[in-house]
């Protein structure tokens, strides 16, 4: 999972990258050619796209899914619908005022204020997105211009990137961008068990939109509700932790790692509460340790690929590093799980830090 989330990345700067006329490309190297798209803002004020995403771990197919895009970029006006291959559907529209989200799987609809022009809701705009990620690339990866493609009905460049040491957390990438716009029109990444593609397939550039584009078509029933009550978590002390089982529960307390936050969470749909601990060594998330009442007869297998069962603290546990990097086990009638959110943190030392747990006080 965090391959693919890296590869994703990427795509971040898909749809915001400045014009990049043959002229100007001729000056440059295939390096510079890529450094070059940040320099300039984009002459794409409008436009609508659809794509397509395929993501392969081995033969299995894991995500399949279309997305459209409106976008005004002059009126920081964007909807964006997407849809997987059974059905559900996403949605998220701002139309230059308050922002709307809405899914399927939630059956619910957050509003918030539109952000500014040159922030994302993250804080950080789409240009320091974009160099943060070209920066990345650029440091692993050799960039290659193979030569002017057509793909998928555009004229294209396209670019290669190689990683220069194996073993890295991003594979081969390669992408086609078009010769007028400078927009990526097709992505391809390959990691050691991870292969994605994106493609797109309709691209109109300055099409005339109406009011009625920025708006959202939502079920009936469905209510809007403030952003803030999207997240239910409520931020605890560890000295409360215990207080929310009526019994110590497990931390880390040598100081290998730094305790940054503890959130509990009143889950109604599975009638639990869990309490999760986030940790970080210097400055960068590592882990996050989960806990909630261990369900009767549910097993803790999560059915998220290969499972490797262990034995931790004197219990049986569960460790999969398939999809997402996780080891869970049960202790005094609590289920625990540390999900691994630093890619490079081994199974050894993940199991050694579980060892070192000490119940709260």
């Amino acid at each position: 999972m965090n391959k693919l989330w890296q590869s994703l990345t990427v795509l971040g700067f898909v749809f915001v990258l400045g014009a990049c006329s043959a002229e100007e490309v001729s000056q440059y190297s295939p390096d510079q050619i890529v450094a070059n798209a940040v320099e300039k803002e984009s002459d794409m004020k409008r436009y609508y796209m659809k794509a397509e995403f395929n993501v392969l771990k081995g033969d299995e197919q894991i995500d399949d899914s279309t997305m459209e895009q409106w976008t005004d970029t002059e009126n920081n006006r964007t909807k964006v619908v997407s849809k997987t291959a059974d059905g559900e559907v996403s949605k998220s529209v701002n139309d230059g005022e308050k922002v709307i989200f809405y899914s399927d799987l939630q059956g619910e609809a957050y509003e918030m204020e539109a952000p500014e022009l040159d922030s994302s809701v993250t804080g950080q705009t789409q240009r320091e997105q974009i160099e943060q990620t070209l920066e990345q690339t650029r440091k692993t990866h050799d960039i290659e211009l193979v030569g002017e493609e057509k793909v998928n009905g555009f004229n294209t460049y396209h670019i290669k990137a190689v990683p220069k040491e194996k073993g890295g957390i991003r594979g081969e990438e390669e992408y086609w961008v078009t010769t007028e716009h400078w927009f990526i029109v097709k992505f391809v990444s390959e990691t050691d068990d991870i292969d994605m593609e994106y493609n797109v397939s309709e691209l109109k550039v300055d099409p005339s939109f109406d009011e009625q584009t920025f708006t959202i078509d939502l079920p009936e029933g469905v209510e809007v509700l403030p952003f803030e009550d999207m997240d239910p978590s409520e931020e605890i002390t560890i000295e409360e932790v215990g207080s929310a089982y009526g019994q110590p529960v497990l931390t880390l307390m040598d100081g290998a790692y730094q305790r940054v936050k503890i959130d509990q969470i009143e889950m109604e749909n599975f009638d639990r509460t869990e309490v999760n601990q986030e940790y970080e060594k210097d400055g960068y998330q590592q882990f996050t340790l989960t806990v909630f009442e261990a369900p009767e007869e549910e097993k803790m297998a999560l059915g998220l690929g290969e499972e490797e069962e262990l034995e931790v603290r004197g219990t049986k546990a569960i460790y999969t590093e398939d999809v997402i990097t996780t080891l869970t086990w049960e202790e005094e009638g609590l289920r625990y799980s540390l999900l691994a959110q630093n890619p490079d943190l081994t199974k050894g030392e993940i199991i050694e830090i579980v060892k070192k747990l000490e119940y709260t006080e």
